[in-house]
């Protein structure tokens, strides 16, 4: 028996950056935060005696040297990084399981712990966690006896924590700890170095020449793009769990295999990149396979002493001719593992992102080929271990695992989404590739394939869709099972491209920067908010809601957009997202300041090329006084209604992930009671379809009839203009009501100003809110369109009577077809009619009308700030120039007795106007509106 454990209790070293590993495993992790497959596991196998005190002791010790492997995830400066937790007292124990009494022990074994790989972290535990000490273990371990002498140590991962080879780094330990604790000899010193090593060498090599230099190898290497080719046709979402076929080469064909690899100079890992190759382009009828290969990216000093997260995964492409024999595509497969080791650190989700742009997610293309050089067979103190995967990690189609025995034997372990494959379509797809490895090894200089298509049919079919049950039996290997689900990611489905909107094709035609172009709102929130939560609900917000995934590509003047899988949207994965600045005490004049600085760097922020569309500032007040919240997003992905659907959602989904259990046993998650979202993709081919119907180009002649009227007249464009506010209240909530008033006042304001007019009318163009028919969703799904209005030759205000021009108005608004909507359509998204709108006149005057949003029911402190409050966001450089001589937005919000608040926001061109004239003009026009309304003169208010 080993002496009594006494808790090591090391210090906890410093907070380091995530490797590139982990942050890519976060990214997918925190878009689908209820996904389980990002959990990895493996058993040995121990025959023989075994001293189970002794094996407690060594898994302990063993986790005690590697701290690291326990942590909380800090966003610090925009960026996560992992500050590891002492493990809380008692000191760890080995958990111990007995299923010798089931009929199968070994599978009764596998069972129980595939339940612990399907369970997902809760990651508001793990993330900026109000209690640290409480974060959960994503490293753990069980030992299970299964009969007399016959026991399994599992091991079970989280992919955050550490990879393949890290593990194979705990388990050597593991064994060379208990053997010297049972034999009473001392123990070396830990081989282990800090993750710290990881990040360090990983921050040196991407700030170095070698970079670049292998990013440009790489692509030289890929400038003739290949083809993506996926065995099953297509990919789908990996699924929690996939299923498992494994096949066992014995001594014989083992040996067969590793001769032919001796007789061409390689190793039994270019034969099995080789005859995967192979059997792939023959069953797809491709001409080159591209296959996607993990690799361990560990070159720099000391890297490979770290037990951490690592792991790359890289393109491998080997064409495959009719001619060309096994020992030429093993020539072809050893020089491409030769240039991927020698340029094995550029991340793969680089290469995805340059090389495969318009694939989803962020792999490289190609079944996944894991060749695990790591030991299959430890020795804890003369009884033998046997290791033996069970699960490693997302598998969007298929992958292959290959380990080689000591005594021969070769194991492949094929994974599979059981959204594509059933068990029978697995087994067959993997015999066949298998079959095809021995046989090409057997007769190597034997045309590929050539070799391969003769091969039995019963083990060489194609792999085909899973069966239409929905059920996908396991394979009765231990190492197999079926998938709990096959749906993968919830929320994600609304991928790709994305035809542009209107809104786009508006910003489109302005020919401005767009960059920095945003709307936002500032939102009062409950006291005692935690970042945590807080930053769960909007990545969430953002799973739920395409336009905040909206990426924007720009070529020679050519618009295109993309709606990012959550799993590379910024607004999922990117901790700089969400910011929190302290205001406690603070004096109202500083906070003003402070959210005035916030809304400008948040500006500054975003970046539509990259998808980078909203941000978000949490001012703290503290836990007993309201703090207030910024949402600022770029303007191809809000309008009103946007703001009034994520602030109504955001305190719902916070209050499911700061109180409630989000995702239940039943699999529910945190917004499973929020009406559905989404149908972004829909609503732009509908309007595509209806801009081509005979009703919307029957409108033509009302629009074309706008362009014979002129060209209208050019304006001096400004960044600037004076900027006002007043305000009236209308006495019911009719907004084409208020949209008559407003211009009636401004053609009153125009009859004796040429500045505002061109001499034929006042040119309006309008932008009013989106139309009842428009999804439930976020994005800029508002329409516009022109209207020439008459002005008033009656006079100024007091000069004359208003109401025959407002009736004038109200007319002309009454004659626009369909309110308008189809003018965008036809000038946009019609090409034979955009051809005749092609000479509209530019506008005068921009309007537009926008429902402020209000506190939702249920939603108990969350609401929006006070209005005053909201002037500290105006930000240089949100909108477009002013291109003509005045802007007004009219900003409605309902009151209790039914009538409506109006606040007018106004920009005079500062080239036309003084800021004198700016306020009195402003201020007529809304006592005209006053003087219009029905009842007693209604008192000014501003």
């Amino acid at each position: 028996m080993p002496p009594t454990r006494t808790p090591l209790a090391p210090a906890a070293p410093p907070a380091v950056d995530l490797t590139a590993a982990q942050a890519h495993v976060l990214a997918g992790q925190t878009a689908a935060p209820s996904y389980a497959g990002y959990n990895v596991g493996q058993y040995i196998e121990l025959v023989g005696p075994l001293d189970a005190e002794a094996l407690e002791e060594a898994v302990g010790r063993t986790l005690d040297e590697a701290p690291w492997l326990r942590f909380s995830v800090t966003s610090d400066g925009g960026r996560f990084r992992q500050a590891p937790v002492p493990a809380r007292p008692p000191v760890r124990r080995l958990p111990r399981l007995d299923t010798s009494g089931a009929a199968d022990p070994v599978a009764a074994a596998v069972d129980l712990v595939r339940g612990q790989l399907a369970c997902p972290p809760r990651l508001e535990l793990l993330i900026d966690p109000v209690r640290p000490e409480a974060v959960p273990d994503l490293a753990g371990a069980v030992l299970v006896t299964t009969g007399p002498r016959h026991h399994l140590l599992v091991q079970y991962f989280h992919q955050l924590v550490v990879d393949g080879y890290g593990v194979a780094l705990l388990s050597r330990r593991i064994a060379e700890r208990y053997t010297a604790l049972v034999g009473g000899a001392a123990v070396a010193a830990s081989p282990f170095a800090p993750v710290s090593v990881l990040a360090d060498a990983e921050r040196a090599y991407t700030a170095s020449g070698a970079h670049a230099a292998d990013l440009a190898a790489w692509q030289g290497r890929y400038a003739d793009l290949p083809d993506p080719v996926w065995p099953a046709g297509r990919t789908a979402p990996a699924g929690d769990t996939a299923l498992r076929h494994t096949v066992l080469l014995d001594r014989a064909d083992g040996a067969v295999v590793a001769a032919a690899a001796r007789a061409a100079g390689v190793t039994w890992g270019e034969a099995v990149v080789a005859a995967t190759a192979a059997h792939l382009a023959d069953r797809t009828g491709a001409r080159e396979a591209t296959l996607a290969l993990f690799a361990a990216a560990r070159t720099a000093p000391g890297t490979l002493r770290v037990p951490g997260t690592a792991v790359n995964v890289l393109p491998v492409r080997v064409p495959v001719a009719a001619g060309d024999t096994f020992r030429t595509l093993l020539g072809r497969a050893a020089a491409e593992l030769t240039f991927l080791r020698g340029h094995q650190r550029v991340r793969g989700e680089e290469l995805a992102r340059t090389l495969w742009p318009a694939l989803p997610g962020t792999r490289v293309p190609g079944p996944l080929v894991n060749l695990r050089p790591f030991e299959t067979e430890l020795d804890f103190a003369g009884t033998r271990g046997h290791v033996v995967s069970l699960a490693s990690g997302p598998v969007d189609d298929l992958s292959v695992s290959a380990s080689s025995h000591p005594d021969g034997p070769l194991r492949l372990d094929f994974d599979a989404n059981p959204a594509l494959y059933d068990a029978t379509s697995l087994a067959r797809y993997a015999d066949g590739c298998a079959a095809a490895l021995v046989a090409l090894a057997r007769e190597p200089g034997r045309p590929a394939r050539a070799l391969v298509r003769g091969l039995a049919v019963g083990t060489a079919g194609q792999p085909g869709a899973g069966h239409p049950g929905g059920g996908h039996p396991g394979t009765g290997h231990p190492g197999g099972g079926p998938g709990r689900r096959t749906g993968g990611p919830e929320h994600d489905t609304e991928t790709g491209p994305l035809p542009l909107l209107p809104s786009a094709h508006r910003l489109r035609a302005a020919h401005a920067a767009v960059e920095r172009l945003h709307e936002s709102v500032l939102l009062r929130v409950p006291a005692g908010l935690r970042a945590a939560p807080l930053r769960q609900a909007l990545a969430a917000l953002a799973r739920r809601h395409p336009a905040l995934r909206l990426a924007l590509h720009r070529t020679e003047g050519i618009w295109t957009q993309e709606i990012r899988p959550a799993v590379s949207a910024p607004a999922v994965t990117d901790p700089g997202t969400l910011r929190r600045i302290g205001v406690a005490g603070r004096t109202g004049a500083e906070r003003d300041g402070l959210v005035s600085d916030a809304a400008r760097a948040a500006a500054g922020a975003l970046d539509p090329g990259t998808a980078t569309v909203l941000r978000a500032v949490w001012f703290d007040a503290g836990p007993r006084e309201p703090g207030r919240l910024l949402l600022l997003g770029h303007q191809l992905s809000v309008d009103d209604a946007t703001w009034q659907l994520l602030s109504d959602e955001l305190a719902s989904l916070y209050g499911e992930f700061a109180h409630g259990d989000h995702r239940d046993h039943g699999g529910h998650d945190a917004d499973d009671g929020l009406p559905p979202a989404g149908g972004l993709a829909d609503w732009a081919a509908r309007l595509t379809s209806e801009a081509q119907s005979t009703a919307r180009i029957s409108e033509l002649p009302h629009w074309s009839a706008l362009a014979a009227g002129g060209a209208g007249r050019a304006w001096a464009a400004t960044e600037g203009g004076h900027r006002l506010v007043t305000a009236l209240t209308l006495p019911g909530g009719d907004g084409h009501a208020l949209d008559a008033l407003l211009l009636t006042a401004l053609a009153r304001l125009a009859a004796d100003r040429p500045r505002l007019h061109d001499g034929t009318g006042l040119l309006v163009d309008l932008e009013l809110p989106r139309p009842g028919a428009a999804p439930r969703t976020a994005g800029r799904l508002t329409s516009a369109y022109l209207v020439r209005l008459p002005l008033d030759t009656a006079g100024r205000p007091g000069s004359g009577d208003a109401g025959p021009v407002y009736r004038r108005v109200v007319r002309d608004l009454a004659a626009v077809p369909d309110h308008g909507q189809g003018l965008d359509q036809l000038r946009h998204l019609n090409p034979q009619t955009a051809a005749r709108l092609s000479n509209l006149p530019g506008c005068a005057i921009r309007y537009r009308r926008r429902t402020a949003p209000r506190a939702a029911a249920g939603t108990d402190g969350w609401g929006p700030a006070p209005e005053p409050e909201w002037r500290a966001l105006e930000v240089p450089g949100a909108a477009l120039p002013l291109a003509g001589p005045l802007e007004l937005v009219a900003d409605t919000e309902a009151l209790p007795d039914g009538g409506t608040s109006v606040t007018l926001r106004w920009r005079w061109s500062d080239l036309l106007f003084g800021p004198a004239e700016a306020r009195r003009l402003a201020e007529e026009a809304t006592e005209t509106v006053r003087a219009l309304l029905p009842g007693p003169p209604e008192p000014a208010r501003d």
